[in-house]
């Protein structure tokens, strides 16, 4: 078995404190750090016992993740996901990718030039209700 993947966390909201609970849960990964300059997420990052950073910067600085979670306040999504791409780090950015078309475009050509590796997170798509309709639309 390998070891298990190191994720950071930016934004420590309500959908990053949801993201929190999976991360800790699943054996494949280990919550590196948690990022957001909230005095909030400084305790939320107390309680797994994991380092807190008010900013990206501050956290390569001294701690790199072999992933990022962003779930920022939405404006801030793009920002977020060229600082990681501009890192190398892959990321997985909550939805929406982007507050418009030509911003999500710019951020997905970024990482396909950058071979940094993107992903959307849409947590409806693993709602057994949805699951569900999906399978009786394909019959």
């Amino acid at each position: 078995m390998s070891a298990p993947v190191r994720l950071s966390l930016m934004g420590a909201g309500l959908i990053g404190k949801r993201h929190v609970e999976h991360i800790l849960a699943r054996p494949e990964a280990v919550l590196f750090s948690i990022v957001d300059p909230m005095p909030a997420a400084r305790e939320l990052a107390a309680s797994p016992k994991v380092d807190w950073f008010p900013s990206f910067q501050d956290m390569l600085s001294e701690n790199r993740p072999e992933g990022v979670v962003v779930a920022t306040p939405n404006q801030m999504h793009v920002a977020n996901g060229m600082d990681c791409i501009a890192a190398r780090i892959p990321a997985l950015i909550e939805k929406p990718l982007a507050d418009d078309v030509v911003a999500a475009h710019a951020l997905v050509e970024a990482s396909e030039r950058a071979g940094v590796p993107l992903l959307t997170g849409h947590h409806r798509r693993h709602n057994p209700m949805i699951q569900r309709a999906s399978t009786r639309n394909q019959s």
